[in-house]
């Protein structure tokens, strides 16, 4: 039983040594696994790497910048009218609506009341003598009443011109005010925006009203 043994084990390393040298390759089939290859997907596609091409360094994507833009000034339609629009573009980034300092929705130039209607007539009387003659006395009840407008305006650009021409007429008690309701100015702020969403947002806000652009700190 022991010869017997030992010339198996004699037989079986005989046979590795030849398969490891490669002695039994004619006696072996060309797929030794042919069942293992059918199985396989796309073998197409496979290729072979060189040795530089396999240990080159992988080149690593740099980190996206994420950046916070304030886009305003929009009147309360605007800022509407721009968050709806928000919504077709690809920005994942919900605005927040700021509230600015309100604006005077008009400016007035005005003389102050002039406490009753003698006191309006007498300085309505001065201003024709000095050559004005575009204005009125105040009759609403307030604290401009019997006070003289001299113009309503849009912008305080209009109203400083208008301010300007009476003083060189001689009109030294004139002034400027705000006339009626204010109007509420807003901004958006919009977080986390990539270099395409900055873009598309900016192009956006163009189309609703003009706007200025703003940094803000990110959140």
């Amino acid at each position: 039983m022991l010869k017997f043994l030992l010339c198996f084990l004699l037989v079986a390393n005989a046979g590795l040594f030849a398969l490891q040298r490669g002695y039994l390759d004619a006696f072996l089939p060309d797929q030794p696994d042919p069942q293992r290859l059918q199985l396989q997907r796309d073998p197409e596609r496979l290729r072979l790497l060189s040795f530089e091409a396999a240990t080159a360094p992988v080149a690593v994507a740099a980190p996206v910048t994420l950046a916070c833009i304030e886009l305003g000034d929009f009147s309360e339609p605007e800022a509407v009218h721009f968050e709806a629009a928000l919504g077709a573009l690809d920005i994942r980034s919900t605005p927040v609506r700021r509230r600015l300092a309100e604006e005077p929705a008009s400016q007035i130039v005005f003389i102050p009341s002039q406490g009753d209607k003698e006191g309006a007539d007498r300085k309505s009387a001065e201003l024709r003598r000095l050559g004005v003659k575009d204005f009125y006395v105040v009759q609403t009840a307030g604290e401009r009443h019997f006070g003289i407008s001299l113009g309503v305006f849009r912008s305080r650009g209009a109203a400083d011109a208008r301010l300007a021409e009476l003083t060189r007429q001689g009109v030294r008690s004139a002034r400027i005010g705000a006339f009626g309701v204010a109007a509420s100015r807003f901004a958006m702020q919009l977080h986390d925006l990539d270099d395409a969403g900055v873009t598309a947002a900016i192009e956006l806000a163009a189309t609703v009203a003009k706007v200025a652009r703003r940094e803000c700190a990110a959140r």
